[in-house]
């Protein structure tokens, strides 16, 4: 009798789901590939100090799955990235393979060791570096070549890449590229953008039809419709008007029917937000028939890092930094990073529960092939010593009332984790 009420009392307590969990990790697909940024402390971004260590190099980090212990799963090799831009710093097809990392800004010269303004200061990035990753427990960069200065977001379309740059009249750089990752065809597309504006974000279409972008200087979206002759891009047009979204409108996702677009507002620099970011739904007319617009919109946490759409479309996830990348002198600061899970129908977004967690400034979050499992990349933990980044897991329950429960096991990467993309 006294083993049945103590049984009771743990699962009144939530203890006995805890005690089931194991260490291995779930997470169905053939791999991850993670971009670590080793040049700063998330907490650089409010007080310039970035608290590195030369010895270390950003990463690029290869997973197989599923993972063995002590076996040969998981792989890196040192890759130049940078934090410093909106989630899309990485592009990886669906196929993997290949992963194509850019370089936003470089690294400072290893004498620096403050900025008065991170975001602003770090030196000019240029580069987009190819990675095998085939093996994906050794992976290795095959080479590396100039796309223009601060590059800012990079997007996948079956063997087509979008780069957004901050060069005028180059705005746009498209390539196609062949089965090793090399440019086989470069165009520079007219943005028609003022010269004072910049495009932080773009995403592809499901279709390859259409390529949407977020502008910096006046907070709008824009859609442009892709051109092409025998099956091969030539051009691009803009379809009606760039249109204005919340506040800070930060990176966007197309739905995988591609009738809605989903894009981040973060309500601020990133870090340094003191209101709650927001979820915006875009409905964007493809035709040009009728003016774009905002169909709802869904309040997420404080510093939003990210969101993902379950593979059936029936979930969004959000990931939020709180206060977490703050001074370690100052309140707050190593906690309040969260996960929001949503319920989504018809485009809208139905809040579940919150999910609190620790680490610092996650920034990624990705479902795996069929929506049983979440993965997060946290920049850094409340350590001392041997400072490291890590990737995380959620199981989720699906049905009516979803819900996440956090897995025991994680995967320990370079400092500065900040973007992962799945490999299903």
């Amino acid at each position: 009798m006294k083993k049945l009420v103590l049984f009771a009392g743990l699962a009144a307590m939530g203890v006995v789901t805890a005690v089931a969990q194991t260490p291995t990790i779930s997470f169905n697909a053939r791999g991850m590939v993670a971009i670590s940024d080793a040049d700063m402390a998330a907490s650089a971004l409010i007080d310039g100090k970035l608290l590195r260590d030369n010895t270390i190099k950003d990463k690029l980090t290869s997973i197989k799955f599923p993972l063995v212990r002590g076996g040969s799963t998981v792989g890196e090799t040192v890759v130049p990235n940078s934090t410093l831009t909106y989630t899309k710093s990485m592009a990886v097809p669906k196929t993997g393979g290949l992963a194509f990392v850019l370089d936003t800004r470089s690294a400072p010269a290893e004498t620096v060791t403050e900025f008065a303004d991170a975001i602003k200061e770090f030196p000019d990035g240029q580069r987009l570096y190819v990675v095998d990753v085939v093996n994906l427990a050794n992976p290795k960069v095959k080479f590396q070549f100039p796309v223009g200065k601060n590059p800012t977001s990079i997007d996948i379309y079956k063997n087509e890449l979008m780069i957004s740059t901050s060069v005028p009249g180059k705005e746009l750089v498209f390539y196609e590229v062949d089965d090793s990752g090399k440019p086989t065809r470069a165009l520079y597309l007219p943005s028609t953008l003022d010269s004072t504006n910049r495009i932080i974000d773009l995403s592809w279409h499901p279709t390859g039809n259409f390529l949407a972008v977020t502008l910096e200087s006046t907070k709008e979206l824009a859609l442009y419709k892709i051109i092409r002759e025998a099956g091969k891009l030539r051009n691009i047009e803009m379809v009606g008007k760039p249109f204005k979204v919340g506040t800070n409108p930060t990176s966007g996702k197309f739905s995988e029917d591609g009738k809605y677009y989903y894009v981040m507002d973060n309500k601020g620099d990133m870090g340094k937000a003191t209101g709650n970011g927001e979820l915006h739904v875009v409905e964007f007319t493809m035709d040009g028939s009728a003016e774009h617009k905002v169909s709802s919109t869904t309040a997420v946490g404080l510093n939003p890092g990210a969101f993902a759409i379950s593979p059936d479309g029936s979930m969004v996830v959000a990931v939020n930094s709180g206060k977490s990348a703050m001074p370690w002198t100052q309140e707050g600061a190593g906690t309040s990073s969260s996960l929001i899970l949503y319920k989504l129908a018809d485009g809208a977004l139905t809040k579940v529960a919150d999910y609190p967690f620790q680490g610092i400034m996650p920034q990624s979050v990705a479902f795996d092939k069929d929506g049983s499992n979440i993965a997060v990349a946290v920049y850094e933990y409340l350590d001392y010593g041997d400072r490291t980044g890590g990737i995380e897991f959620w199981t989720v329950a699906k049905g009516d009332t979803p819900s996440l429960t956090k897995q025991l096991g994680k995967i320990s990467v370079e400092r500065g984790a900040h973007t992962i993309r799945v490999i299903p």
